[in-house]
């Protein structure tokens, strides 16, 4: 019998075809998740594995993307629990520490969207030296994501990918995420992209790229916080990238698992 689970997804309001809680249910032994390679990862994810765990038939596409990051995490949890072995922790006073250790990813925050949030952040005009229009943003949904991983985008603008492609790639989300320039609603990349290139200095470029980010900064946080090996300080962290390694958990991580969820006092006691 599979083990289900509800989960609130942190843009719930945002959709107009997707509920607002979905119901995660565990996998099947025989699942993709025992398979996917680093390769195919989010293109299974969406095709295969979240459509065999929640039970509501929705297009995983339109998810915001901090939404199917909140999903995935909760997806790990449920199947094999909360703790992940990490190759490396981040200490203030030891610097990077090697080897394998062990943390929790319930450790992990999340900074939930503000009530009233209605997906369309703005930047004022205020805020650069020379443009005079207000930019509005969205958050993008995973479709978009893909589209500029899998390089849509950047074929369309004709940006080759080279070894600026960090840069790249943050232009190309910029275009992904601006929806309107003033009172220029429904603007299409290309048309982002042109105003980008035609009326933005590179100070105001700057500033539209540091402000976006800062806006924009909700759902998941790449890592946790977690002890350091090394010294005990308790303001070490870690990393937690949302890829194949991440749904590969140790015969230790299991086990721990297990101990923390036989070490639960019964209701009764």
């Amino acid at each position: 019998m599979a083990i289900t689970e509800k989960v609130q997804l942190l843009g719930a309001g945002l959709y107009k075809d997707i509920p607002e809680i979905l119901t995660l249910k565990s996998l099947p032994t025989a699942s993709e998740l025992d398979y996917v390679s680093s390769e195919d990862f989010q293109q299974t994810m969406l095709t295969k594995i979240l459509p065999q765990a929640v039970e509501e038939k929705i297009d995983f596409r339109k998810l915001l993307d901090i939404d199917y990051s909140w999903i995935c995490r909760a997806l790990r949890i449920l199947n094999y629990g909360p703790y992940y072995t990490t190759n490396s922790i981040f200490c203030p006073k030891c610097g990077v520490v090697s080897g394998e250790y062990r943390v929790d990813l319930r450790s992990i925050e999340v900074k939930t969207l503000p009530e009233g949030f209605t997906n369309d952040v703005v930047i004022s005009k205020d805020e650069f030296i020379d443009f005079d229009e207000d930019i509005h943003l969205h958050l993008l949904r995973v479709g978009e994501v893909l589209d500029i991983q899998n390089q849509k985008i950047a074929r369309e603008l004709k940006i080759k990918s080279n070894s600026t492609s960090e840069q790249n790639e943050e232009l190309l989300v910029i275009c992904q995420m601006i929806h309107a320039i003033g009172q220029n609603k429904g603007l299409t990349s290309m048309e982002v992209y042109q105003t980008i290139q035609n009326k933005f200095s590179p100070a105001d470029y700057k500033i539209l790229k540091e402000v976006a980010r800062e806006l924009t900064d909700y759902g998941l946080r790449v890592g946790g916080n977690c002890t350091c090996p090394k010294c005990g300080s308790e303001e070490a962290g870690f990393f937690a990238l949302q890829d194949d390694k991440f749904f590969r958990p140790t015969l230790g991580d299991l086990r721990e698992w297990k101990r923390s969820k036989n070490s639960k006092p019964t209701d009764d006691l």
